[in-house]
């Protein structure tokens, strides 16, 4: 249902309008953004990030870390401040999340003229990077439902597909969801459960669409082998957001070293192989974030990893497509 809605969107798009379109999914929201993009439309993608914490990044780590070597007191001098930005900004100058910090720090600096430590920390610590998105510029924000509680478009676009176990809990999601339109809601299904609803028109389509050619995987820390970067802090830390590596076999390698960083995990290799069986292959990956980790159980004094979040983008070469 991907063509349909984007389609429907085009359409019916008014200049000037905030525009939202909701998904049940991560990966439904990052294929209607490359689908958009595909498009000539800017889109933002506002997603569940699964267990990521904004205070792990590492942009965010090296930031708390020079704050805290050079604060004595529990106020931090304005000049620390600006060395430890000029700093970090300066390590991590070619980091497409970098823009996380900044606008972190922006607002800190907004809002607190006088910075204390403590209430920096619990800033961060309190803080998700879906609160520093800028969405400036943006024609289109493509969004779970989840995130998308407490902002409201004038134009809202709703994704439901093949709903299964559809009981209160479902149904107050569906609610949060529809109630983000100030002005109109447009849900396009595969279901029936909103048939019996009010509504200025209904259409039933029975055209069969193709999957978008292009799809971008985003992987949590579930897609990957955590225990793969154990021994391979410092060649993760020379690395930035944005940086793109070589996929083979399930391994993705450094570009210019031909080191082996990172590997899929059982999961995501399954995943993978659903998507080749589907026509889909890797056309490149790229680094998405990079974070700190430290499993569960590991002993106080065990030092905390360096872990890759990555994006696969892939592209169907074949013909084959599984109709929607």
């Amino acid at each position: 249902m991907y063509l349909p809605l984007v389609n429907d969107l085009m359409a019916n798009r008014r200049e000037g309008d905030s525009t939202c379109i909701l998904t049940q999914t991560n990966e439904e929201a990052v294929i209607l953004v490359a689908l958009l993009r595909k498009h000539g439309l800017n889109s933002k993608l506002v997603q569940s990030m699964d267990g990521l914490r904004f205070w792990n990044l590492a942009e965010v780590r090296m930031f708390l870390k020079l704050i805290n070597s050079c604060s004595h007191t529990p106020l931090i001098a304005d000049d620390a401040w600006e060395r430890a930005k000029q700093s970090t900004f300066a390590t991590y100058a070619g980091s497409s999340s970098l823009q996380y910090l900044q606008k972190c720090l922006s607002l800190f600096e907004q809002t607190n003229k006088a910075k204390y430590l403590n209430d920096f920390k619990e800033f961060v610590f309190e803080s998700c990077i879906e609160d520093f998105y800028d969405f400036s510029g943006t024609d289109i924000v493509v969004s779970t439902i989840h995130k998308a509680k407490g902002r409201e478009f004038d134009d809202v676009y709703m994704l439901i597909s093949n709903p299964v176990n559809i009981g209160n809990e479902l149904l107050r999601r569906y609610y949060v969801g529809a109630t983000r339109a100030r002005n109109r809601l447009s849900v396009h299904t595969d279901s029936s459960i909103f048939d019996s609803m009010p509504a200025d028109e209904h259409h039933v389509c029975r055209e069969l669409f193709d999957m978008p050619s292009d799809v971008i995987l985003q992987l949590s820390h579930k897609d990957v082998n955590l225990g793969f970067f154990k021994t391979r802090k410092n060649e993760i830390l020379a690395l930035r957001a944005g940086q793109e590596l070589r996929f083979e076999n399930n391994y993705l390698y450094d570009c210019k070293t031909n080191t082996a960083l990172a590997q899929l995990s059982q999961k995501m290799q399954r995943e993978l192989l659903r998507w080749t069986e589907k026509g889909y292959q890797v056309a490149f990956a790229s680094i998405r974030f990079i974070v700190a980790w430290r499993p569960k159980d590991a002993p106080k004094e065990e030092k905390e990893h360096a872990v890759l979040l990555i994006d696969l983008a892939l592209k169907r070469l074949t013909n084959t497509s599984e109709q929607l």
